[in-house]
C-alpha cells in the first residue's frame, strides 16, 4: 500500500506547485499560441522555444500555430476575436503590430485598441547590405553614389511593406537619397538577386544576413541599433556611420484579446521572464542574433507598441505602399 500511496503523494504535490495566475486557476486548460509569421522565422522559433519552456514551467501545454495570411492580420483578428481569458495568445512582430497600421485603411483588430499586450521576448536588428560590386565600403560612399545617380541603384526587400522595405525606406529618408524598391516572395528571393549583383542593396534581419556578410558575399553597411552586434563586429552602426536617426528594429510581442485580467497579463510576463534569463531558450535566442529586452511588463509593452507605431506609420505612409 505504501508503495502506491507515495507516488500518488509526490504527484500531489507536483500538481500543487504549479504556479497559477493570482486568484485563479489559470491556466486549467492548454492555452492557443497563434503566431503571425510562417514557420522557421524569427518570431515562430521564438513561439515555440518560450511555449515549450511554459508548458513544462506551468504544467499545461502552450500549443504554437501559424496564421501569417494577409501579413498577419488573419492572427491579430483571430487572437482579437477571441474571449479575453488569457487562453488565446498572439506572437507577432514589427509588422503585424506596427507597420500594418500604415499600410492597412481598415485593420479588422488595431494592435492598441484591439489586444492586450503581455511582454516582448527578443528584438532583432536590421542590417543593409550591398553587393561588392557597388564599391560600397560604408555608408558615406553608399550615400555619395544614391545622391550623384538618384533612381539608378536598386533594392529589394521580402515584400511590399515589410520590415525591410520599410526599414530602406528610412535610411533613403535619413540620407536624402532616392532608390527603386523592388518586392520579392521572401528575403531568399530578394538576396538571390543581390548575391548575383542584379540589385544593389537589401535591408534585412542580421539573422539572415549575418552568415553571408561573414562569407562575403554582400558587405555589411550598417546596422540600425545603438550598438554594434557581436555577430557583426565590424558593421558599424548608423551613429557610428554618421547617420543616427537610422535606428530599425523588429521585435517579437506576446498579445492577448483586450480586456484580460490584468493578473493574466502579468502572471504571464512573469513566466515568460523566467524561461527567457537563462538557459537553453535565452542561448538559443541569443545565437540568432536577437538580444532579450529587460523587464517588459505589460505596461511596458504597450508603450513601447505605442511609440513604434508613431514613429513607423509616418514613415510607411511616405513610401505609398498599401496592402488594401
Amino acid at each position: 500500500m505504501m508503495r502506491l500511496i507515495m507516488p500518488l503523494l509526490l504527484l500531489a504535490g507536483t500538481a500543487a506547485a504549479q504556479p497559477r495566475a493570482p486568484g485563479s486557476d489559470y491556466p486549467n486548460r492548454p492555452v492557443r499560441v497563434v503566431v503571425a509569421l510562417a514557420p522557421g522565422g524569427n518570431a515562430d522559433i521564438n513561439a515555440r522555444l518560450v511555449s515549450t519552456a511554459l508548458s513544462a514551467q506551468i504544467g499545461q501545454q502552450f500549443v504554437v500555430e501559424n496564421r501569417p495570411s494577409g501579413g498577419g492580420t488573419v492572427a491579430m483578428e483571430t487572437v482579437g476575436r477571441a474571449a479575453p481569458d488569457g487562453y488565446t495568445l498572439l506572437v507577432g512582430a514589427l509588422g503585424s503590430h506596427a507597420l500594418n497600421v500604415g499600410l492597412y485603411r481598415n485593420l479588422p483588430v488595431h494592435p492598441l485598441t484591439g489586444l492586450d499586450h503581455i511582454t516582448i521576448s527578443s528584438e532583432s536588428a536590421m542590417v543593409v547590405a550591398a553587393h561588392p560590386s557597388t564599391g560600397w565600403r560604408n555608408l558615406a560612399e553608399m550615400r555619395a553614389s544614391l545622391i550623384e545617380r538618384p533612381g539608378y541603384y536598386i533594392y529589394g526587400s521580402s515584400g511590399n511593406g515589410t520590415t525591410g522595405h520599410i526599414s530602406a525606406a528610412l535610411l533613403l529618408s535619413e540620407m536624402g537619397a532616392v532608390a527603386q524598391h523592388v518586392p520579392y516572395r521572401g528575403s531568399a528571393a530578394s538576396f538571390a538577386d543581390l548575391s548575383a549583383g542584379r540589385i544593389h542593396f537589401q535591408a534585412d534581419t542580421i539573422s539572415f544576413m549575418e552568415q553571408h556578410i561573414r562569407a562575403g558575399t554582400v558587405t555589411g553597411i550598417v546596422i540600425g541599433t545603438g550598438t554594434r552586434s557581436p555577430m557583426t563586429p565590424n558593421v558599424p552602426t548608423a551613429a557610428e556611420a554618421g547617420l543616427p536617426g537610422f535606428l530599425a528594429t523588429t521585435w517579437t510581442p506576446w498579445s492577448s484579446a483586450i480586456g484580460t485580467p490584468p493578473a493574466i497579463l502579468e502572471f504571464l510576463h512573469q513566466q515568460i521572464a523566467q524561461s527567457l534569463a537563462a538557459g537553453p531558450v535565452r542561448e538559443r535566442i541569443l545565437q540568432l542574433g536577437n538580444t532579450i529586452p529587460e523587464n517588459m511588463t505589460p505596461a511596458r509593452t504597450r508603450a513601447f507598441i505605442a511609440a513604434e507605431i508613431e514613429k513607423w506609420v509616418p514613415i510607411v505612409r511616405a513610401t505609398g505602399a498599401t496592402v488594401d
